[in-house]
This record gives C-alpha cells, structure tokens and sequence, in this order.
C-alpha cells in the first residue's frame, strides 16, 4: 500500500522501540518552519519519545532540514519522504501506521511544543485509578496561539472524563486543541482513505463514540493561526474533498444514533450536510439509504436530499 517513499532514521539496530510517546508530523513545504518544530522537540524535559516525519513531496529543500536533524537530534527520528504528494491525511494515516509508542501526538510542521508537555500528559494520566483507564481514550489539554493567547474556549471544567462529541455539540467548546490519545485506540480509528483529505475530526468523533477522554485547561502547544492568503487546508473548500467530508456527517449519523435522538437540530443538520456532500460526491440517494443505519434517518433522507439536489443542481452550496 504504501510505496514510492525514501525511509530514513537515525536509530540503532539494537536500541528497544519503548517509548512512551510517538509525536507525528506532515510537512510540506517546511524549510521555513520545520526548524522551530525541531527545537522544540529538543527542548522537552522527557526525551522518551520517536519523532515520525512525513515529508509529502516537498518542492523546497525540506529533506535538507531533516537530513541536519537526523544527524544531531538526541532523540529517535523516522522520516518517510513520499514521492508523490497525497496530503495530510495520507500522511497522518502512515504515520499512525508507523508509531510505537504508548500514546500519540500530532504536532503540525508549523507547530511548537512546550518543554514540560509530555510530562503534564503522564502526570494527569498517572492521577487517574488504574480501573478508569481502560475505558479513557486519552487526553486533550489546550493550545495557545504565537502571541500567548488561548486559542478558542476553554473546557467549562478541569480535569473533566467526558466525550468529546458532548463537549463540542452540547456545552460549545471550540477552536484548536491539543489531543494525546493512546496508540493502541488511533490505530483502531485510523484515517479512512476515502479521499485526499479527511477531516481531522472525523477520528475524533469515532473515538469519542466508544471512549470518553480526559480534557484538562492547561496549553501544551503553541499553535499558528493560519494566514488568510495561505495554502493551508483550514483555509480551502471542504467541496474540494466531498468525500471525506461526507464520511464525516455519514459517521457522526451511525455512530450517534442514539444520542441524536434527544438532539433533533443537530440530527437535521447533519442529515442535512451528509446530503450535500452526497450530491456533491455524485452518490445517490439509493446509496445513501443504504449507507444509514437508522431506519429515523432514512425516512428522514428522502425530503432532505431533494433539497441538496436542488441546491446542487444550480450550484449553490453553503459554507464550509
């Protein structure tokens, strides 16, 4: 599956893969950022982790960065350099592939860490009973922009074992926030390879239908605001990748039945975008019967669909 790579690392033959962490990160084009991830890295009090780098065929001399890095890095280095650009979460889905440690993190190649991090991640799920963290997916702690402000909401309690889903769609928590999820889960719930981009949150929801986590208000990365001129992807159309975005609303709807049931605007409004997305993915509405589990939602599908084909026929979609 996966081909047409360079694999590099620095590790010896004979050093024991047991780390308690394995921090992920994509790159593309990050001559001019990935150095502040680096040293980051190099900054951190707990040095038991691997560093998996995946470099999405840059075109600037990114691999340069990582060929310095892997020659004076104290700590472990995986790079995967794809021939081919398939995006982040192509990327994101190898280097969960690729991990080994207990837990995961994802830290974007214009993304810090701040040096007491991993040891505020242990410290919380060391306080937690040994009969609780089974059944607890990981943690999410908070991040802060370059200019030390925290970025979106707060949790509304700290320390706080909930669901995420709750979280977001029922007490309004937003914006960026800093996940630590056991490995052992992530690999369960990896990225679904249904198009080049899959939202993030999609493995987020999936996590949260069958694990609650543990979200404490403390930042532990340093996050960049993307740029309004940027390529970033928080700043293109999710219409460019209906596919993912469908499989998001099409999840959130067979993996929340349940919940939803007590939520009739939410469920409307996923209906209602798992819809648009179908059209906009040229799936019909046979397809999407089938895809739905609950015969609620397909009875409700039917007079939603026509409205998104109506809008997708005169090209009117909402916003991302």
């Amino acid at each position: 599956m996966h081909q047409d790579m360079i694999l590099k690392s620095n590790i010896q033959n004979n050093r024991i893969k047991d780390y308690q962490f394995s921090i992920i990160t994509p790159c593309f084009n990050s001559a001019q950022t990935i150095q502040h991830v680096f040293e980051s890295l190099s900054a951190l009090n707990n040095n038991n982790f691997e560093w998996v780098v995946i470099n999405d065929a840059s075109t600037d001399n990114t691999e340069n960065f990582i060929d310095q890095f892997l020659s004076d890095a104290s700590f472990d280095i995986s790079y995967f350099g794809l021939e081919k650009n398939k995006m982040a979460t192509y990327c994101y889905h190898l280097g969960i592939e690729q991990a080994v440690g207990k837990f995961l993190i994802f830290l974007d190649h214009d993304d810090q860490i701040k040096p007491y991090a991993l040891d505020r991640f242990l410290e919380h799920w060391d306080s937690l009973p040994q009969s609780q963290r089974e059944n607890i997916a990981g943690m999410f702690a908070l991040c802060e922009d370059e200019n030390g402000k925290i970025v979106g909401t707060k949790f509304p309690r700290s320390p706080d074992i909930n669901s995420f889903f709750s979280l977001m769609f029922d007490e309004g928590v937003r914006g960026e926030k800093f996940f630590c999820y056991k490995t052992t889960v992530m690999k369960e719930n990896n990225f679904q390879l249904v198009d080049r981009y899959v939202p993030e949150s999609n493995v987020m929801w999936k996590i949260s239908s069958k694990y609650n986590t543990l979200f404490f208000n403390e930042a532990l990365r340093i996050y960049n605001q993307p740029q309004e001129e940027g390529s970033n992807l928080s700043n293109l159309s999710s219409f460019e990748y209906p596919l993912g975005f469908r499989l998001n609303y099409l999840d959130l709807l067979n993996d929340f039945v349940i919940p939803l049931r007590a939520r009739p605007y939410l469920l409307l409004a996923f209906l209602f975008n798992f819809s648009v997305y179908s059209r906009a993915s040229n799936v019909s509405l046979k397809a999407c019967m089938i895809d739905l589990r609950s015969p609620l939602h397909q009875l409700l599908l039917f007079p939603i669909y026509m409205v998104a084909m109506m809008l997708h026929m005169f090209r009117i979609y909402p916003s991302k």
